[in-house]
């Protein structure tokens, strides 16, 4: 296992997991208690769903131009700049007393994110395609390594500083790691496609056109793919959308219904950290040895019965093994999407789609 480990991480694929690792760990040791901080800036729970549908909707604006630049005029350097212009807007959840702008701030995220269909589509071009199942698996394995830990010591600090003036130092150490992140990409990611034809001429002007242009170009795009990836584009747009809805309210039924502290909650994202990280391997291999069509459905059946069962859960060790419950298939899930994706699109297609 570890020769085709080397043999892949190499490259581009180095590169991108080394960016992702340093992301893991400013990322997740903030991310778990983003509610929390919008509660304490005077939010209430719906105002978390309100947070994060922003960041969603923002997403959704232009993730189309983002695949459209990226097959059309290539990848390295719409994600650096993008990576730099995210850095800056950790500043304003550094600076807010107000959910409010911590709701602008994930709009800002969200909509400079429309760089990651490009480094998805770097990363699938970069990954020998008989070694996909293993390939994702190491650039998921080896950054959350590096985060496992990030949970835990975030709950430690939210304990020993209170919400406020962790989150907000934390935030402030993730802009420096952000502007790392978009100069080591900017500097050693190299274009895996060479680009045919001027590409596109891309001024402040013209933005605005190529947006409508990506959503005309995305509709043909759709029209143009086959059955089986329609129905995966559904499946996976159905998971989505109902994880992205209840997930941000976990921590809050856990630390104001069932009475868990944020200590205990940094645990267990430890304890889950571990188990996709020592996982994450043997879950490429499988992927990449039996029909990815059967690991995903069996995978998705396994994780919603934890999610049931959370409702009944009433002390930390029912929340442990629901939670790890809940991890084990979700580990093999990112790596068989990852690798049916890829071998469903043409690789022309793979930023826009």
């Amino acid at each position: 296992m570890l020769s085709e480990i080397r043999e892949i991480m190499k490259g581009n694929v180095l590169v991108l997991t080394v960016c992702s690792s340093l992301w893991r760990i400013s990322i997740d040791i903030i991310w778990p208690y983003l509610a929390l901080y919008v509660i304490a800036l005077g939010g209430e729970y719906e105002t978390v769903g309100q947070v994060m549908a922003v960041g969603n909707i923002a997403s959704m604006m232009l993730y189309p131009l983002g695949g459209y630049i990226a097959d059309y005029q290539g990848r390295i350097k719409v994600m650096g700049y993008m990576t730099y212009v995210y850095a800056f807007t950790f500043l304003i959840f550094v600076f807010t007393e107000s959910w409010l702008w911590v709701a602008v701030g994930m709009f800002m995220q969200s909509l400079v994110t429309f760089y990651i269909p490009a480094m998805q589509a770097l990363m699938a071009d970069s990954i020998p395609a008989h070694k996909r199942g293993i390939g994702f698996a190491a650039t998921m394995a080896i950054p959350g390594a590096f985060g496992v830990a990030s949970p835990l010591i975030g709950g430690w600090l939210i304990e020993q500083l209170g919400v406020k003036i962790a989150v907000k130092g934390l935030y402030a150490a993730g802009f420096f790691v952000a502007l790392i992140v978009a100069t080591l990409r900017l500097k050693y990611l190299k274009e895996m496609r060479v680009r045919k034809g001027p590409g596109l001429n891309i001024t402040v002007r013209r933005v605005p056109g190529l947006v409508l242009e990506s959503y005309r170009d995305v509709l043909r795009t759709v029209k143009g793919a086959s059955k089986p990836l329609l129905t995966y584009s559904v499946l996976v747009s159905s998971a989505a959308f109902f994880v992205s809805m209840v997930s941000p309210f976990w921590i809050i039924r856990a630390i104001e219904v069932i009475g868990l502290n944020t200590w205990q909650w940094g645990t267990l994202s430890l304890l889950n950290g571990t188990i996709n990280v020592l996982l994450s391997f043997p879950a490429g291999r499988i992927v990449d040895r039996f029909n990815k069509r059967w690991v995903a459905g069996i995978c998705l059946i396994a994780c919603s019965i934890p999610c049931l069962l959370f409702l009944r859960a009433t002390t930390f060790t029912h929340v442990a093994l629901l939670l790890a419950a809940c991890t084990i298939p979700n580990t093999f899930i990112n790596p068989v999407f990852q690798a049916m994706f890829i071998d469903m699109t043409p690789p022309d297609r793979r930023g826009r789609m």
